[in-house]
């Protein structure tokens, strides 16, 4: 459906956001409900991707959508050439100097001036650079080691920023989980609490915050799994822990090893844990 509506509109030029209100409407979905915009733009992703792949639609850096014209159009390139696109996308530095210090796939696909398809420097991006030298949280790619700078930046909104640090601490458990190679799972109180994770086999709670620099939001994350193992009649030797994504300060080091709190966090490809006997 998403396809058909493209088509039909071509010969307007539509923009981005003229095609998700059409798609919207055909597919009779609400855009202001997160789940079903959601839906929405997933299906024009794919839509778009497909159309552009084979030939048929033309994104060009205007934001609109057109018929190809042969001359001038970016060409396709192979899929050895996608490591050349993705170093292209890295030359344009990261953080941009005097910008914000992420860019959307679309910034990307802008700022390298219409010498590649937008579909290519999107599968580039996510085959040559996610999770190697960038990460992508809501759209915005950044640099691995530059997340507090994103979570600062000024133009979030409270609520992106509140959303943004949900992934965020979302992703850091789910990799840790993976590297543990069991299931553990949250932990729900009979109050409405929740704990990240509950090791049961461990008799450990974990509480993950996903910026290892503040030494206060740490600290809360330690206050959280204090106050959580005293929920629900836990076994007083119940251990507790904080995840964080790097090592953090001396100074919170210390404050943990005073408290006999655990610390885990990420060491390349595996992760240390410094937990209490």
């Amino acid at each position: 459906m998403a396809t058909k509506v493209i088509l039909e509109s071509l010969d307007e030029t539509p923009s981005w956001e003229l095609l998700v209100d059409r798609i919207a409407q055909r597919l009779r979905l609400d855009l202001s409900s997160a789940s079903q915009r959601s839906k929405v733009q997933d299906a024009f992703l794919a839509a778009e991707m497909d159309l552009e792949w084979s030939g048929t639609v033309v994104y060009a850096l205007d934001g609109t959508f057109r018929r190809p014209q042969g001359q001038g159009d970016p060409a396709a390139v192979t899929e050895g050439e996608l490591r050349d696109v993705a170093d292209a996308v890295l030359r344009l530095g990261w953080p941009n100097p005097g910008h914000k210090k992420s860019r959307t796939i679309y910034e990307c696909f802008v700022e390298l001036g219409g010498r590649y398809r937008h579909c290519d420097v999107y599968w580039a991006m996510h085959r040559h650079l996610k999770d190697f030298k960038l990460r992508v949280v809501r759209a915005h790619w950044m640099l691995q080691d530059d997340l507090p700078a994103m979570l600062a930046n000024p133009d979030l909104t409270i609520e992106e920023r509140q959303e943004l640090e949900r992934e965020l601490e979302r992703d850091l458990v789910q990799k840790y989980v993976a590297w543990l190679g069991r299931r553990i799972t949250k932990r729900r109180f009979t109050n409405g609490r929740e704990a990240d994770l509950f090791d049961s086999t461990r008799g450990l709670l974990i509480e993950a915050k996903i910026d290892h620099r503040d030494d206060v939001l740490i600290a809360h994350g330690m206050g959280q799994a204090m106050y959580y193992r005293s929920l629900d009649a836990l076994p007083i030797d119940t251990k507790i822990a904080v995840l964080i994504p790097g090592r953090p300060s001396d100074e919170v080091v210390r404050l943990l090893d005073i408290y006999d709190v655990g610390l885990i966090h990420p060491d390349g490809d595996s992760f240390v844990e410094m937990l209490r006997s």
